[in-house]
């Protein structure tokens, strides 16, 4: 294992890791607020008269009321991957809003509070799929469209009012999907490398916490760090502007070897990080056809690689992700990759090793 190498690296590292923890954490509890805010308004409305009316919409009200506090919580304790908002909460938020604006018995007052449904827009489209946002735009707008006829029912003689509430809140609602682009731009600039076009280390952990949380806990993940041999010399040799084009030679390279969706990032200079839901066999033949694609004897500057593999298992991710550890769990994984990397350097490059331990 390489001597004093990474300490400064690990430092640094190890202060972007806990702020990025720190942010997710920050927005976590900050949705774990917004959730029981929810709940404060709808109590707020059974209150008045124009809020439910009968037994039964008044039950199912506090039903929707008192389930804001155990989910609020689950969030505040969750304090980790806010980064993506799972699937079944966009369903609850919207199913639970829906829920009340329905049973209101002034249908003003129900498609006034369907704005609500614009804050729940706002956290998807930072932190959730393109298909959860595309089911809530359509959800939404058809439930604003159901409350927007069932005031018309009740209240014919003044269809502009209520089609004037209606192109309001329609256009509060969506005007989410306007900035969409803008944001996910964003979003992309934070977490890509600029000169290859593939994550960064931030992008990364944000891929590689996805993938793991989305992984049966029998199956693994291989975490592969790839350098290039002796890269200094082809910058001195042939000059900087050739050295990055051999990094996007071998991000290209990279990100075909290993098939659909990979998970690939620039982690360094020319350094990259491949993570790859494999078993261990995989693992081997991949890191394999790794070297082969990198080096090309035809190529105008042929350069070769060295490859370390460590395998990330769904058992101690599970583990690591109940007692708060896990990015210390892929840090210290990243680290016996980087550690068979080196033992591939040391022995002549152009060469995988997979981590034995200690």
């Amino acid at each position: 294992m390489p001597i004093g190498r990474d300490k400064p690296l690990l430092a640094s590292d190890a202060g972007t890791r806990r702020n990025s923890v720190r942010l997710e954490r920050r927005v976590a509890r900050g949705i774990a607020v917004l959730v029981p805010s929810f709940g404060l308004i709808g109590a707020i409305a059974m209150l008045s008269s124009d809020g439910p009316v009968g037994p039964t919409a008044v039950v199912v009200c506090l039903m929707v009321l008192l389930s804001t506090l155990p989910v609020g919580a689950w969030w505040w304790l969750r304090s980790a991957d806010a980064s993506h908002m799972p699937g079944w909460f966009v369903v609850y938020a919207d199913v639970g809003v829906s829920t009340m604006l329905l049973t209101f018995d002034d249908r003003d007052l129900a498609l006034y509070g369907a704005a609500l449904f614009a804050v729940i827009g706002t956290y998807i489209a930072y932190f959730s799929r393109r298909t959860v946002l595309k089911f809530h735009t359509a959800f939404v707008n058809a439930v604003i469209l159901l409350l927007a006829v069932l005031a018309l029912v009740e209240r014919p003689e003044d269809p502009a009012s209520i089609l004037a509430r209606t192109l309001v809140t329609v256009l509060v609602v969506n005007s989410v999907l306007a900035f969409r682009a803008v944001i996910q731009r964003q979003l992309d600039l934070a977490n890509t490398d600029s000169l290859t076009g593939l994550l960064n280390r931030r992008g990364l952990e944000l891929r590689l916490q996805r993938m793991m949380n989305s992984l049966d806990e029998h199956r693994s993940v291989a975490l592969m760090v790839v350098d290039l041999d002796q890269f200094k010399r082809v910058n001195d040799t042939y000059g900087h502007a050739v050295g990055d084009r051999v990094l996007r030679r071998t991000a290209r390279r990279l990100t075909a070897v290993t098939g659909t969706r990979p998970c690939v990032a620039r982690t360094g200079g020319e350094e990259f990080t491949i993570a790859l839901p494999v078993d261990d066999a995989a693992a081997h033949r991949i890191a394999h056809e790794i070297l082969e694609s990198i080096h090309d004897p035809a190529d105008d500057v042929p350069v070769t690689v060295s490859v370390g593999v460590a395998l990330l298992d769904g058992s101690r991710w599970s583990t690591a992700t109940e007692s708060g550890d896990s990015a210390d769990l892929v840090h210290n994984v990243l680290l016996d990759a980087d550690t068979a990397m080196y033992e591939s350097k040391h022995a002549g490059g152009n060469r995988a090793t997979v981590y034995a331990g200690e």
